[in-house]
């Protein structure tokens, strides 16, 4: 009996036109800005609240340690963009593009990512708990400490990424694939085991985190 073909997950990509200059000061509660684009160094973080930022792109360390609760990215790009320290609970992020951005402690818990691709991102000791994903994958990222508990993984792929300690205990898992990248230490609840890919070099992490002992066959 042959095994069921692995499904491939390809995010849809972000929708753009032309782009005009704006400053940082354009960033205040409520506010929507559309085919904008966002660049340069953080005077002071930004603490916004009911943003929208369609169409956009975002670049430098302007949005470092912001507080954007509730914030709405749709049809974004980030390109090599500084988001460390970020806090964006509760945000709606949609058809985004993460390029070799830095994410150090980023905390996006209680949100939904919906088509979003990381790529060559360096987002250490991140937050995604209770979040829900689809259509999202994290490509080459170095990610140790990703804490993605208790969230709702539909459809997710870490893929030749550091994923060293992950956390999915409390994660219902529907599709995840994380063939390729490096999982030692990753802790997961038995029950939604079934729904992870994983390749032959992962098995060893995986049956630590099930408890299960590893030893070599051994004769007397």
């Amino acid at each position: 009996m042959g095994s069921k073909p692995i499904k491939e997950i390809v995010p849809e990509a972000p929708s753009q036109g032309e782009f005009a200059q704006v400053a940082s000061e354009q960033l205040v509660d409520g506010a929507v800005l559309e085919s904008v684009s966002l660049s340069g160094d953080c005077v002071k973080p930004k603490i916004v609240q009911r943003l929208g930022i369609e169409g956009s792109r975002i670049a430098g360390g302007v949005l470092a340690g912001s507080k954007l609760p509730g914030v709405r990215m749709v049809d974004c790009c980030f390109d090599r963009a500084d988001l460390a320290g970020a806090t964006w609970n509760d945000a709606r992020i949609v058809r985004t593009r993460l390029e070799e951005s830095r994410l150090t402690g980023f905390d996006a818990r209680m949100s939904e990512l919906r088509d979003v691709m990381f790529h060559k991102c360096k987002m250490p000791e991140s937050f995604l708990s209770e979040a829900q994903l689809t259509r999202v994958r994290f490509d080459e990222c170095m990610m140790p400490g990703l804490d993605l508990s208790n969230a709702k993984i539909h459809s997710v792929v870490i893929n030749g990424c550091d994923a060293r300690s992950l956390n999915l205990l409390g994660a219902k898992i529907e599709f995840l694939d994380l063939r390729g990248s490096m999982i030692e230490g990753i802790a997961v609840d038995p029950m939604f085991i079934s729904g992870i890919v994983i390749d032959p070099t992962q098995a060893e992490a995986i049956a630590h985190a099930l408890g299960v002992q590893v030893a070599d066959i051994g004769y007397s």
